[in-house]
């Protein structure tokens, strides 16, 4: 069996992406760096919550952080994970539509658009 530590470090961020606000985080900074003020506009949360993640998904090494004068800008570490984050959500909506779930074809397309 492989070393265990690559899967304890896997499971973390899993922890992180278990969360809806730090999926909607992701997105957010996905294709341009952000600060907390922008974050918080562009999804609605309080700045307190939204710092708070921040720290955590820094702290697990999914984001990082560069400061410019008195404003800190936020980015992915590596910008392939908001590309799995992506497939990974076609993989799930797909899904819906070949199960026969809820989910329409044209929900399907107006999510996948997002």
């Amino acid at each position: 069996m492989k070393d265990r530590k690559v899967y304890e470090l896997q499971a973390e961020v899993y922890k992180v992406l278990a969360n809806p606000a730090r999926l909607m985080i992701i997105e957010c900074i996905g294709k341009s760096e952000r600060t907390v003020t922008e974050i918080v506009e562009c999804l609605g949360l309080s700045k307190s919550n939204v710092s708070q993640h921040l720290n955590y998904m820094r702290a697990v090494g999914i984001l990082c952080s560069r400061k410019a004068g008195r404003k800190v800008y936020y980015h992915l570490s590596d910008p392939r994970l908001l590309k799995a984050l992506e497939d990974i959500k076609k993989v799930l909506f797909e899904r819906f539509v070949r199960c026969g779930q809820v989910i329409s074809s044209e929900e399907l397309e107006e999510l996948l658009k997002r």
